[in-house]
């Protein structure tokens, strides 16, 4: 399949490029066929170019896919193809590990009445190889649900709801749901834009839940129920470093988009407080957008600690270096070494996601019909 990259290549090239290993003869051999990776200051103006020995500045190798219809999440299968999820349309595609046309691998029933609801978060179990199952967050006729499919080896079907419940609304959905180090599901909730949900401890929206396979509630969870943390407006990325911590992101009102570390039992703050600030005992964000037209984050992924954030409204990927694990987190809002790239060029970003086994990334952008998935290097 050809790029629409302007000047690209096709994908299975770059990749050549990136197997035989040499990251600055990849750099040189894309040269001018590129999109510019310079990146530009945070918000705070506390960025500065990345540390020299450090992870490469990321380098868009060509596209994946394209022509999807509003694609949210991606999660890849053993063999290199990845499932992913179209918001909107409730299908599951299956595209090859190589790139190309998508295949239609099964398709659920969601609520289409909604601006950001939908077909939302995919993962796959921990025991894949065992059970064959894959994790699916999604918008029904009563709410937000989480259910369990069986894959067959071209299709999913089966479906077994493990969490429902959550609210729904037109906006604020959350969605994202991932596995964590300890084997658990985590999933990301939004308020569904009722303010009082996110501090209700009797409420599963505005929180991140962890739950076992099965959905129920964690053993060890902080208040014996599903809730792991509260005090949320709308979760959208959910990432672990090398160090077992695990980092969401958020998104804001009309101001301070929010990177947080998150801690069993804490709350963040909303509604009555956001970003760097803290009331009653919340826990201030670690890193702050002020303005949303910087961010507006979605999906996170994190590769040798440093975090890559894909960004709507803003229209770009930061990078961002994390503390090392058991180093003093930096206050204050703002994290050291914070860079933009891609902007304007991609239009909105929604998923990133590591290509297991590669210093790869997968971007799926937020575009409508003409969505894409995009292989950037790091």
């Amino acid at each position: 399949m050809r790029s629409a990259d302007r000047g690209l290549t096709p994908r299975r090239a770059f990749l050549a490029l990136a197997l035989a290993g040499a990251a600055s003869g990849a750099a040189a051999a894309l040269g001018a066929c590129t999109p510019s990776s310079t990146p530009r200051p945070s918000a705070a103006g506390s960025a500065a170019a990345p540390t020299p020995g450090a992870a490469s500045a990321p380098t868009v190798a060509g596209t994946v896919t394209g022509g999807l219809d509003t694609p949210w999440s991606i999660a890849f299968l053993p063999g290199g193809s990845a499932l992913v999820s179209e918001r909107g349309t409730g299908r599951i595609l299956e595209v090859p590990a190589g790139g190309g046309e998508p295949r239609e691998a099964g398709r659920i029933a969601v609520r289409t009445d909604t601006s950001e609801g939908g077909l939302l978060g995919l993962e796959l179990s921990p025991r894949f190889a065992d059970d064959s199952t894959v994790f699916a967050y999604y918008t029904a006729a009563g709410g937000n649900r989480v259910v369990a499919l069986r894959w067959d080896g071209r299709s999913v079907g089966g479906e077994r709801v493990l969490v429902d419940g959550i609210p729904a609304g037109t906006f604020h959905n959350g969605g994202r749901i991932k596995v964590g180090p300890d084997g658990l599901l985590y999933i990301g909730t939004g308020d569904a834009t009722r303010q009082p949900n996110s501090q209700d401890l009797g409420s599963l929206g505005g929180k991140v839940l962890r739950v076992a396979l099965d959905g129920s509630p964690a053993p060890g969870n902080p208040f014996g129920t599903r809730i792991y943390t509260y005090g949320h407006r709308n979760v959208q990325g959910l990432a672990w470093d090398s160090g077992g911590r695990l980092w969401a992101s958020e998104l804001g009102p009309d101001r301070d988009d929010e990177l947080n570390l998150l801690t069993p039992g804490a709350q963040y703050g909303w509604p009555s407080v956001t970003g760097a600030h803290s009331v009653n005992g919340s826990i201030p964000a670690v890193h702050v957008w002020p303005n949303t037209a910087d961010a507006s984050p979605s999906a996170l992924a994190i590769v040798d600690d440093i975090a890559y954030v894909a960004c709507l409204r803003g229209e770009r990927l930061w990078r961002l270096p994390l503390p090392a694990p058991g180093a003093p987190v930096p206050g204050g809002g703002t994290l050291p070494g914070a860079a933009e790239y891609f902007r304007g060029q991609y239009g909105r970003l929604r998923d990133v996601v590591r290509v297991p086994g590669r210093r790869e990334l997968w971007i799926a952008t937020n575009e409508g019909k003409g969505s894409r998935i995009l292989a950037v290097a790091v």
